[in-house]
């Protein structure tokens, strides 16, 4: 991060966010961009009205401080030279308290000024929602407003305009100054002038608005009576240090809760996760706690004080009394009241809504109440009290960081941020004279979903020929990291079978399941290759070192490998870096807010930025999305460019390739009919009159309703897109002969529950067994038709069905137990704990104080589901 870059954070992005912020509600509110510049502009000047006041004072001290010098200043300067009028100038400035700091008093409303204008033409010159939006005359508020024509020459009138009445406004605040003076307005307003002449038209209506509210305030002042307060405001500065002193300690511990502590801890969870991997010069995660840190800083100890010491004696002391508060109830907030909305991804946007209930509200409001009112208490009657409390908290929460900073630092000192491989180094077998076998784990895809999916398009029902269908299909776990060691290493792997080797570790087991299929097959003379391994050697991006000492296994990433393919990602680098350098601060400054509050400072996932504002909820609920959600379409490039990597050979050896793929966990809203990702995607109108395609076989699948999960589209959308996308894959495989000979089973390691199907609600538990419900289709080698098969299957049954008649009695090669195990009869143990982080649930067991269920025979008879009372022994 460049030396300029940290400025930036610390003096213009608070003010930036701030501007981001009215923005964002002012055209929720309105829906027009005109309208919020307006409401920008009035919101800022009346805010700063009071900061503009002071400075006004000040620079009127310095002047009347000035005027009454001259004469002397004159007269030295008329008698003395050389050294000795130097020497005698400086002896009186002395004499007079007038220095550096007096010079730069002269010019404070144009110091404070210049960051406001820099925010704002940051802001305002990029916004992309101005682009082709009229104002009155103005046709494109993105755009110089040319509204004077001349022949083919074209004039810009705003600038014009804004000029004009700055000078006005200017002449109005310096009619008793000198002619120096004037000039130095006119010439500060020509500056602006050229500055701003070929700026979007939104931005210079904005300054223009700022400039006639500056001549109103300036006229205004002009006929009002100046106060007398300079020796109270003086003597209230000398009676308040201490005040200040506090304000200023207050300020730090909610810097470093905001843009330190709360960041760094989203980090330490996933640093793999919260690594620009999209960016071109991939770099450590530390470096966004650098930059949410700097703002944290700029934000609550520079012009959080600069606003307390500018304003009058009351806002002061006020400020010495709350912030204080603010500080330990954002303390209390974050450790006490840190609700978790499941999954969080690096752009920091919940999988979940960020909604509470009316009673934790309370709860809540009456924890920070009783908290702020001790506080303030404390801070009126014993003000060394209050200072010392501050410093305890500041300590406090220095202390978490540093644990957390020294945990991520751990973790990124062995950490490669560049992929081992690239798209044209991925080579995938396939024999047109032997055969093949491929196993796609498609993450947390429902399995419920397949007969809708192809009830609505039959096209690709037909390019699924040869496949059976397996409905009633359990995993193991609920989530990834308990739920995909079975899927690739079997029963051996389950996970009360991993529990139940309590003396190896986790990691050490789930790289076992990972290499158990590659080794099985490669050890019987297939070639072997592998895609993605989930989690390999427990890290996010996976670890493809655990395949190295194994010679014939070739292992590849391949997400993230194919982006430069895909139009859509060509900014997601720039973008996602955005992202992370302002929404850990954001996300900080929501999490240290009551309850009450959160929600409005979630912006529904923006923080309040509109240029790049993903949301799944921006306007309505479920059917609109704006922005693209990256780690969605680089899952999808993948399954695009299945047949880029297939190296066709009509070498008689056979083939094995497994891979997992996101696509389906990564879910994000898609254009209908044809699932493709778009920019701004509206499927309002196409879902109120296609609601016929979620009823099959007279089961509707609810979609929509009072406690349904909002992503039940979006789920559903991404499981279609990835539907058609093998599709096509499958269609050049028959075009290339491969088809036939080709084994394949499409799984998921788990499902996503979001309670669409009553029939998967268990009653008497709080299970919805469409989390552990993943899809299951197979097909065989010179299958037809399509099949359901209403067998009773789990997802450790996978490397069965991949082995079955290929390799006789095949025996797991670590623990010498055969694949083929039949424990289904007597019930499968399902592990369903919330505690699915690798980096924190990774030592030699699983939870055991999860949840644990046994369900046998048939998933949607809630007669065969059984809670388990602790862990399965």
């Amino acid at each position: 991060m460049l030396f300029l870059d940290c400025l930036y954070f610390l003096f213009i992005e608070p003010l930036q966010l701030l501007f981001e912020a009215i923005f964002y509600y002012a055209y929720k509110f309105t829906d027009n961009p005109g309208i919020s510049i307006v409401v920008i502009s009035l919101v800022i000047n009346f805010l700063v009205l009071p900061l503009y006041r002071r400075a006004d004072r000040l620079e009127k001290e310095q002047a009347d401080k000035k005027l009454r010098m001259k004469p002397w200043v004159d007269h030295i300067k008329a008698t003395f030279k050389g050294d000795e009028r130097v020497m005698i100038l400086q002896a009186y400035y002395r004499e007079n308290d007038y220095g550096i700091t007096s010079v730069l008093k002269e010019s404070v409303s144009l110091f404070l000024q210049i960051p406001f204008f820099i925010a704002a033409y940051r802001f305002l010159s990029g916004l992309k929602l101005l682009q082709g939006v009229p104002l009155g005359p103005i046709t494109d508020l993105g755009a110089p407003d040319a509204l004077i024509g001349i022949g083919s020459l074209s004039i810009n009138a705003l600038p014009v305009l804004m000029t004009l009445i700055n000078i006005v406004s200017g002449l109005v605040y310096s009619r008793k100054g000198s002619i120096k003076d004037k000039i130095k307005l006119i010439v500060i307003a020509l500056v602006f002038l050229v500055l701003l002449y070929g700026s979007p038209a939104g931005l210079v209506f904005y300054w223009t608005l700022n400039n006639l509210f500056s001549l109103g305030k300036n006229i205004v002042a002009s006929l009002v009576k100046p106060r007398q307060e300079t020796k109270a405001v003086n003597e209230g500065n000398k009676e308040n240090r201490g005040g200040f002193t506090v304000t200023v300690l207050a300020g730090a511990v909610l810097a470093v809760l905001t843009g330190v502590m709360i960041p760094s801890d989203i980090i330490v969870q996933n640093p793999t996760e919260m690594t620009n991997l999209f960016s071109t010069d991939p770099h450590s995660p530390l470096l966004y706690i650098l930059s949410s840190a700097l703002i944290a800083v700029g934000t609550y100890m520079l012009w959080v004080p600069l606003f307390a010491y500018l304003s009058k004696e009351k806002v002061k002391r006020f400020a010495s009394c709350f912030l204080p508060a603010a500080a330990v109830i954002g303390v209390v907030n974050y450790i006490a009241f840190n609700k978790n909305f499941g999954t969080l991804s690096n752009k920091l946007i919940y999988e979940g809504t960020v909604e509470f209930g009316a009673k934790e509200i309370i709860i809540n409001l009456i924890a920070d109440i009783a908290v702020g009112a001790v506080m303030v208490f404390i801070s009126m009657k014993w003000k060394k009290v209050i200072k010392w409390v501050t410093v305890i908290a500041l300590i406090a929460v220095l202390m978490l960081s540093v644990m957390r900073m020294v945990a991520i630092i751990a973790f990124v000192s062995g950490f490669n941020y560049n992929y081992r491989n690239t798209a044209d180094d991925v080579s995938v077998p396939m024999t047109t004279s032997g055969q093949n076998v491929v196993v796609i784990m498609m993450d947390k895809m429902n399995g419920s979903y397949v007969p809708y999916i192809f009830n609505e398009r039959p096209d690709v029902a037909e390019q699924f020929d040869g496949f059976t269908y397996y409905p009633n299909t359990v995993s193991l776990g609920k989530y990834t990291n308990s739920g995909t060691p079975c899927l690739f290493g079997g029963y051996d792997y389950s996970p009360d079978k991993m529990n139940a080797r309590s003396d190896e570790l986790l990691v050490d087991k789930h790289n076992e399941a990972l290499l158990t299929m590659p080794l099985i097959f490669r050890d019987n003379g297939w070639k072997v290759t592998v895609g993605d391994p989930p989690y390999a050697n427990y890290q996010w991006t996976p670890d493809l070192s655990i395949y190295d000492e194994h010679e014939g296994i070739n292992a590849y990433h391949l997400s993230g490998v194919f982006n430069d393919d895909v139009p859509a990602l060509a900014n997601a680098g720039e973008e996602l870096e955005i992202r992370l350098n302002r929404n850990l601060f954001c996300f900080g400054f929501m999490k240290s807010l009551p309850y009450a509050l959160q929600s409005v400072a979630y912006c529904e996932g923006s923080y309040g930025y509109l240029n790049f504002g993903y949301s799944m909820t921006f306007g309505y609920t479920w059917h609109i999305q704006n922005g693209i959600l990256e780690s969605h379409v680089q899952e999808a490039a993948v399954l695009n460019s299945l047949d880029r990597v297939v190296d066709i050979t009509d070498d008689p050896e056979n083939c094995f390739f497994v891979m997992a793929n996101g696509t389906t966990h990564e879910v994000s809203l898609l254009k209908e009919p044809d699932y493709a990702p778009d920019v701004y995607i509206d499927n309002i109108d196409y879902d109120a009159t296609h609601m016929d395609r979620f009823t099959v076989g007279g089961v509707t699948m609810t979609m929509e309703g009072e406690g349904i999960f909002f992503l039940t589209y979006a789920a559903y959308e991404s499981s279609m897109e990835s539907c058609i996308a093998l599709g096509q894959w499958f269609d050049y495989l028959r075009e290339n002969g491969l088809y036939d000979n080709t084994r394949i089973i499409i799984v998921a390691d788990h499902g996503f529950g979001m309670a669409q199907f009553d029939e998967l609600l268990i009653d008497g538990m709080e299970l919805d067994a469409e989390s552990v419900n993943p899809v299951l289709l197979v097909k065989d080698f010179n299958s037809t038709g399509f099949n359901v098969s209403d067998e009773f299957m789990t997802t450790a049954d996978t490397p069965s069905l991949a082995l079955h008649g290929l390799v006789e009695d095949p025996v797991n090669p670590f623990t010498k137990n055969p694949i083929y195990q039949d424990i289904k009869s007597s019930g499968v143990f399902v592990y369903c704990s919330e505690e699915n982080n690798i980096y924190f649930n990774n030592g030699t067991r699983f939870n055991p104080n999860g949840n644990w269920y046994t369900v046998h025979d048939n998933i949607y008879d809630d007669e065969n589901w059984t809670q388990c009372q602790g862990e399965p022994t």
